[in-house]
């Protein structure tokens, strides 16, 4: 994350990779089609229970494909930043990004404070994308950690992807455009340690095989670089990327309906936030039509996983309780909310 993507290295890096995980495993079995036929193994093993499934992210996608091979052997599902069958995970990466980001920024524009302090916060964010596209800079930081003097180049390719995983939750997605700002003005230091702590935070996904097997699988035959992505902060990069490392990984098939809505009257509860960056309402609400016993209930001001956000929990389990979706009493979701951008590193305006 920290470097702007080099394809030849990256194709080194996943041949490095896929030698590693061949030594013990066949990466083509690690897919959605199969982790659905270990978890009926299971179930039978357990005695024929019935399941009262939870998928937050790509696990929505199991649990959607397990109720539609297998709905006998479920009780409930609840789908938490769902994305629906047909999606081909990655194709919309650029775009939602865009919109959540757009959504977030609009309410600091709406708030006096906010909007004397940093103005248009998405302009200013691209502006500084192609300051460090054009002229990438050695920045001289402390630590996060150790506070020890370190030095490291940014560029637009670590801008963005700190700014893509500062999005998924309301409360870093508030601290974009304080960095932006300092960074605009030649402080790069506080963008450079959120950096480094965030690309820490997310080392052990690096050259994740199984992500590799499930999208070279079922995904990245579907997408293709879109024009209209080119002027997005992401751009075709992640495409390309995904598309350069599923030629070299080994991968399975999906079934051929694979792609279709998973139907049925068991009882399911969605969940999105509303500037989720990644798994966007929509995707719920292209689900809900399909099911003749669920319902999608949006967190304002929220982004990715909400589950544990606020009253969420005890709904979820008022819902285990009843099967009754439709029949929730979700007033209490109203009263969470968007996280004030930060006007400095005290925090948000009183």
């Amino acid at each position: 994350m920290l470097e702007g993507f080099d394809l030849d290295k990256l194709r080194a890096t996943t041949r490095s990779c896929l030698e590693q995980v061949s030594r013990d495993a066949d990466p083509r079995y690690y897919t959605t089609t199969m982790a659905v036929r270990d978890l009926e193994a299971l179930r039978e093993a357990l005695g024929n229970p019935r399941f009262d499934l939870v998928g937050i992210s790509y696990g929505t996608r199991v649990a959607q494909q397990y109720l539609k091979r297998h709905p006998d052997g479920v009780r409930s599902v609840v789908l938490d930043s769902p994305a629906p069958n047909d999606l081909a995970i990655g194709g919309e990466f650029a775009r939602n990004l865009d919109d959540a980001l757009k959504a977030q920024f609009a309410l600091c524009t709406q708030e006096a404070a906010c909007a004397k302090a940093f103005g248009d916060p998405y302009a200013s964010l691209r502006a500084l994308r192609d300051t460090l596209r054009a002229q990438p800079r050695e920045v001289s930081y402390p630590d996060p950690a150790t506070f020890a003097p370190a030095r490291q180049r940014l560029d637009d390719y670590g801008l963005t992807g700190l700014v893509r995983l500062y999005a998924y939750m309301p409360e870093t997605a508030a601290l974009i455009p304080l960095a932006v700002r300092e960074a605009a003005a030649g402080n790069f230091a506080p963008l450079m340690g959120q950096l480094v702590m965030i690309s820490q935070a997310a080392s052990e996904l690096a050259g994740n095989g199984m992500q590799l097997s499930v999208l070279c699988a079922e995904d990245v035959d579907r997408i293709a670089p879109d024009p209209r992505d080119a002027d997005t902060l992401l751009g075709t990069s992640l495409t390309q990327i995904f598309q350069a490392q599923c030629a070299i990984w080994p991968h399975g098939t999906r079934p051929a309906d694979f792609t279709a809505p998973t139907t049925g009257d068991t009882p399911v509860l969605l969940l999105a936030g509303e500037l989720d960056p990644v798994t966007p309402p929509r995707y719920g609400e292209a689900i809900v039509p399909h099911l003749s016993n669920a319902r999608l209930i949006v967190a304002k001001g929220q982004s990715h996983n909400v589950i544990g956000r606020g009253c969420i929990p005890k709904l979820v389990g008022r819902f285990l309780d009843t099967l009754a979706p439709r029949e929730l009493d979700a007033s209490c979701v109203d009263a969470l909310g968007p996280t004030p951008a930060f006007l400095d590193y005290n925090g948000a305006a009183p």
